[in-house]
């Protein structure tokens, strides 16, 4: 008996065994994720306008210590089928997280991930090549620093058995002061997903593709690391936007590498400077629709299921 309900901790459901929780899948054979980064309130306009029944991705915000991982993933609520993309900040100055004073937060973010049971795109302290996130930013971290305090972050979340957590990793597009925004990747096995955030001015909008560090170097980095591609906000150049050539832009790109780039996520909000609803812009609305739907068997999933 005493063999048997030894056997039974390794072989039998129960307490004892739990199998690893899954990460979002992957797309295969030239399909990807159509998401949004908005409000609650916002995703009915953007689906409406879209034609979708619902994002794949919706991606929300949070900070360190005064936020928490769970608010924007009770944000899918009634969305079946949506995956929470948390765009996560924490604070890096200083060297408080590679230290473990941060660990009794970050293991309670961590298991309120693992606690949700679903796949979760988690977007660290992203833009992190910048200049305005002092927190985090190229100006307050060093690039090392960088480094170790994310893998102290994603180790916390191996350890709370948070494998559904997908890390993306997003640096701002363009090799901005002259510095490749590479210095900053923690390594392949500390990141699921390579991603960028790129609003494309109009005057100077194909640079965002074309120019260093632009979008076509983040497929060609993705590649090289053996990771899928993420756009994970975007939007038309503000003050004066040009959906036209943006959203053109954007998904001949997705097109061009289309065995790499695997989601393209949205940026739909307005502020004191831009207004990148989809709501207040039907022409570009009309635009962006019309791409989605000649690639609507791309979708994945389907965009009516």
């Amino acid at each position: 008996m005493v063999v048997v309900a030894a056997l039974g901790r390794f072989f039998l459901p129960g307490p004892w065994h739990h199998e690893p929780l899954a990460a979002p899948a992957i797309p295969a054979s030239g399909r990807f994720y159509l998401g949004v980064d908005t409000s609650h309130a916002g995703i009915a306009g953007f689906d409406s306008a879209l034609g979708l029944s619902r994002p794949a991705v919706l991606g929300g915000y949070t900070k360190g210590d005064d936020g928490s991982v769970a608010d924007v993933l009770s944000t899918v609520r009634g969305l079946p089928g949506t995956i929470p993309m948390v765009s996560w900040g924490v604070d890096f100055t200083g060297g408080k997280v590679a230290d473990g004073s941060q660990d009794t937060y970050l293991r309670a973010q961590a298991k309120a991930v693992a606690a949700y049971g679903k796949p979760v795109f988690l977007r660290l302290d992203w833009e992190m090549n910048g200049s305005w996130y002092p927190e985090w930013d190229s100006t307050a971290v060093s690039a090392s620093a960088y480094v170790a305090a994310w893998r102290h972050i994603w180790e916390i979340f191996q350890q709370q058995g948070a494998t559904n957590a997908a890390f993306v990793w997003c640096p701002n597009v363009g090799d901005l002061g002259g510095r490749p925004w590479t210095d900053w990747y923690p390594g392949g096995e500390y990141v699921d997903w390579i991603g960028m955030d790129a609003y494309l001015e109009p005057s100077d909008a194909t640079s965002y593709i074309s120019g260093p560090g632009g979008l076509n170097a983040l497929a060609a980095y993705a590649v090289g690391e053996g990771e899928p591609a993420m756009l994970a906000e975007w939007a038309p150049g503000a003050p004066k936007q040009d959906p036209v050539q943006a959203f053109n832009l954007v998904f001949a790109w997705a097109d061009r590498y289309r065995a790499t780039v695997k989601a393209l996520v949205y940026f739909n909000y307005t502020g004191t400077q831009r207004d990148d609803l989809l709501v207040d812009n039907p022409s570009g609305a009309a635009l962006f629709r019309r791409l989605v739907e000649q690639r609507s068997d791309r979708l994945f999933p389907s965009a009516s299921g």
